[in-house]
């Protein structure tokens, strides 16, 4: 039996170790799910949607294709850490990563179209469905706040997009931007995959119909290369729009709907400035043709007075 005496100096100590217990324990509980996603799609949907409830991770940079993201030791890290892991499916690196990492976390593809206003809605709608459904995190009040602004904002984009008459305007699209440039009203008479997969028949399919149907937009998708949809346009004479299909690729993009914006204003600008310069070239052309009958006016006149002048010495002489 422990005297009294040896439990008042041991109280110290076990108040010590108490209050210990009870910090580590705190700081157990806080600690939040960690939860990785392979690009800055569904990333940004996780960060909108729960905050700092989580603690979030995205492995591909959003400046390049997912499909050649190279694994790095620091991802196979990432993923044995993680609490839950989303994908989209076209990630080909994914299955191998989350095998040599030993992961013990549920693999979920949350997949589809995000460039459109119904597929980034879907997007909210199923990363929501996973936090609650695989981490207890209840998202509603959030995804509820968000998905009537992006009806408001598809409003008012497709009514912008209708008083300029972008449904007038041919263009030729990235594949991975078309969905999006058709669901603004463009008229997409043709389009064209990955650069580096088009053969010298493509190209020149894709000149021959660019200037047959006197396509005004050439529109390139910054994660899959610019320098084509550029070397065409100039082929052609358009003008070149470059869109993202991924938010932050610069410090405003912080979500899909930024990006929805974002590319429905370049385009919008872009078919404006198109027009401007068509009307400016048609100025030049009829200021170069009133030039040169100005000129010829006046050579008419330089030789009908030679003749005059020379009828009059001809009289004058008799």
């Amino acid at each position: 039996m422990v005297s009294l005496y040896r439990l008042k100096k041991l109280l110290p100590a076990l108040l010590t170790i108490l209050l210990l217990a009870s910090m580590i324990g705190s700081v157990l509980a806080e600690e939040k799910p960690v939860v990785v996603a392979t690009t800055s799609v569904i990333g940004s949907v996780v960060k909108d949607l729960a905050g700092d409830r989580v603690d979030l991770y995205v492995i591909t940079s959003p400046a390049i294709c997912p499909a050649h993201h190279d694994i790095k030791p620091s991802d196979v890290y990432t993923f044995s850490k993680a609490s839950l892991i989303l994908y989209h499916g076209f990630e080909p690196w994914v299955k191998d990563l989350y095998e040599a990492s030993g992961s013990k976390a549920k693999l979920v593809k949350v997949s589809g179209p995000w460039n459109t206003p119904d597929g980034i809605k879907s997007y909210y709608e199923k990363v929501a469905s996973v936090l609650r459904d695989e981490l207890g995190i209840d998202v509603s009040d959030k995804l509820n706040e968000v998905l009537p602004k992006i009806d408001s904002l598809a409003e008012k984009l497709k009514s912008e997009a209708e008083r300029t008459e972008v449904s007038k305007v041919k263009v030729i699209a990235m594949k991975w931007v078309e969905g999006f440039v058709k669901w603004l009203g463009f008229d997409v008479v043709a389009d064209f995959g990955p650069p580096e997969k088009l053969s010298s028949a493509d190209v020149e399919k894709l000149v021959e119909t660019g200037k047959r149907e006197k396509v005004m937009l050439v529109i390139s998708n910054l994660q899959s290369g610019i320098k084509f949809g550029e070397s065409l346009a100039s082929e052609i004479g358009a003008n070149h729009i470059v869109l993202t299909n991924f938010p932050w690729t610069d410090p405003d993009l912080k979500t899909l709907t930024d990006v929805l914006e974002r590319n429905a204003e370049r385009l919008i600008k872009g078919a404006e400035l198109y027009r401007v310069r068509s009307v400016t070239s048609k100025l030049e052309g009829e200021l170069n043709l009133y030039k040169v009958l100005s000129y010829c006016l006046i050579a008419v006149a330089v030789v009908e007075a030679i003749l005059l002048a020379y009828t009059l010495r001809g009289r004058v002489k008799h």
